[in-house]
Formats: C-alpha cells, structure tokens, sequence
C-alpha cells in the first residue's frame, strides 16, 4: 500500500467510517439495520476500502471466469466485454453503469464501442478517484443513488450492472427505477452476486459463509439467483438470458487464495505472502502515523470478505457473476 492512498483521510473520519460500519452488522437485528441505512453502509464501505481495491485489483472491482493461458486482468477485460456485445451497442448510444466504482468496465466498454456512458455510485469519494484517473470524451461520473436515479424517464438506450445490484436493500425497487430510465426495447445486462441452489439455510456453515460474504462485503442481505430473476420480472422485465457463468479453468476465487504464480506485481499482492506485507506495511505506517488509524481495521473487514468469499467459492454455495440480460418492453 503507497503512502499516496494511505493518507487521504484524517484519523477522526476513518475511525468513525469503521465504528459505523461495524454497528452495523451487531445484534440481532442487523439485517434490518442495514437494509434501513443502506446509504451509510455502501458509503462507508467504498470510502474506507476503495484504494485497497485499486492496490490490490485495479480500476475493475469484479471477478471473472478465468482459462489456462489466461491473466487476470485478460479475464476482467473479456467478462467487461462480453457485456457491451450482448448490448450490441451502436456508436452514441447512451448507456448507463450502475454502480460504476472508479470507472474500469466504463473506460474500456466506451473504447470500445463509442458509447456515451454515464457512470453512476454512490461514493463521493469514488466519484473522485474516477475524475482523478481520468473521464473518457464520450462519458461522465454521477454521484448519485440507484435506488433513486437523478434521470428523466426513457433516457437511455442500455444499463449495465457489474456486481453492484448486491448491496441495494430491495433489488425490486432498484430495477424498477432501471426500468423507469430505459427507453423502449432497451436492456439492461449484468452479473450479480448471489447464494446458489445449493446453499442450504439449515446448514451452519452455509449460514456463516453468508454472514462473513456480507460483513466484508456492505450486503444488506444476499439473496439467491431465482429471487434476483424474480425481482426483475416483478417490474416489467422480459427476462431473456439467466444463468450461472460457467467455471473456467482457474477458480474464480484463486486470486484471494494466493495460488497464482508471483510473475506480476498484482498476483504477489494477492497472494498469502503478498496480503502479510500489506499488513505489515499498514501496521508500521499507522504505528508511524503516516497512515490514519483506522487504516488495518480496514484491512480486517477485507480479511474478513476475501475468508467469505472463498468459502462460497469453494462450497459452491455462492457466484459472484451470475448473468442476466432483460429487455424493457417497447
């Protein structure tokens, strides 16, 4: 971690930002709680761990299927693209990215295709590091909420969504506002993270696995892949493609378990020996003040999402792309 994306925020904001955070996801109505003040757990969660993300991961905050012969980011790059050739998008047709993050997916689909794509979060402070890395001609950043969008009826052509979707409080009303901003005959295609047919709500560990997904990850509540295809036609949507996004050669999860070979600076800071220098690294620069405190306490509820994760993924109880394209009626 570089003391350049160690020291943007002041002690007295980071701790605060953790302390919310965490109460949370305390007693035995945190479900509730968090699906009432949604907007403080995202924005919390992005302000505090958003340049981890970037250190660790990129401007693409996602996974993807991965084959033999194939990096990491080669993997992002293909999953991002596969989403502007289901759009079939046409030069300045305007798009919409739900969730954007720091603007990855938004960047190379608009190379791409020539699109306009407006990219929408709800974190300021993500808002800022999309500016700072850099807007495309042809697009624009919006801090705004999807529950909520700041768009006149029919304003765009396509919506995009790229494991966002997960951390509204009801999926219903985030698709409904979608909907509500597609023109006729437009889609909206994307993967979300979901539980599978074969996690088991009497099963213990299945239980725990889907606790610490959501602690590490600001979840309200994760749900599964049908109650998603549901929700979407709940609204209006003619549901054309949902299905799980086939394993590749390479698990998913394999960055988060350090198996990857150490040839790359990105696959050494994923790996076992990678993630200890990272926290060393912080431990020291916090000790140092150079860091603000709250910095590791950061870094525990990433532990925390990447221990989640990879026992959804290896218990294949959980997907974080499950893939849907769903078409407005015209």
């Amino acid at each position: 971690m570089t003391e350049k994306s160690m020291i943007r925020r002041t002690n007295d904001n980071m701790k605060k930002e953790v302390s919310l955070y965490n109460s949370l996801f305390a007693g035995s109505t945190a479900a509730d709680k968090r699906k009432a003040q949604y907007k403080n757990l995202v924005t919390s969660y992005y302000s505090l761990v958003t340049d981890f993300y970037e250190y660790g991961w990129g401007q693409s905050f996602h996974f993807a299927n991965r084959f033999r012969g194939e990096t990491l980011a080669e993997s992002i790059q293909r999953h991002e693209s596969y989403l502007a050739l289901k759009m079939n998008l046409k030069l300045d047709d305007k798009v919409l990215d739900l969730g954007c993050g720091v603007g990855g997916p938004l960047r190379r689909i608009a190379y791409l295709t020539g699109a306009h794509v407006t990219g929408i979060t709800i974190s300021e402070y993500q808002i800022q590091r999309a500016k700072k890395i850099g807007v495309p001609a042809n697009c624009q950043f919006i801090q705004g909420d999807f529950m909520k969008l700041p768009f006149e009826d029919n304003s765009f052509d396509h919506v995009y969504i790229i494991e966002a979707v997960c951390h509204a409080p009801d999926k219903a009303k985030c698709f409904a506002e979608v909907i509500r901003v597609l023109k006729p005959g437009g889609s909206l295609v994307g993967y979300d993270w979901c539980l599978t047919d074969k996690y088991d709500s009497q099963n213990r560990n299945h239980v725990e696995t889907k606790r610490l997904i959501e602690e590490g990850d600001a979840l309200p509540d994760l749900k599964s892949t049908h109650q998603l295809v549901a929700d979407l036609k709940s609204v209006g949507f003619t549901v054309e493609e949902n299905r799980m996004i086939p394993e590749g050669d390479i698990p998913w999860y394999q960055p988060l378990k350090g198996g990857d070979s150490f040839l790359t600076l990105n696959n050494f800071r994923t790996s076992f020996l990678g993630r200890l220098l990272t926290r060393n690294t912080i431990w020291l620069l916090e000790k140092t003040r150079i860091a603000a405190q709250g910095s590791l306490a950061t870094l525990n509820i990433l532990e925390t999402a990447r221990d989640g994760v990879v026992r959804g993924g290896e218990s294949d109880i959980f997907t974080p792309y499950f893939f849907f394209l769903a078409r407005k009626s015209s």
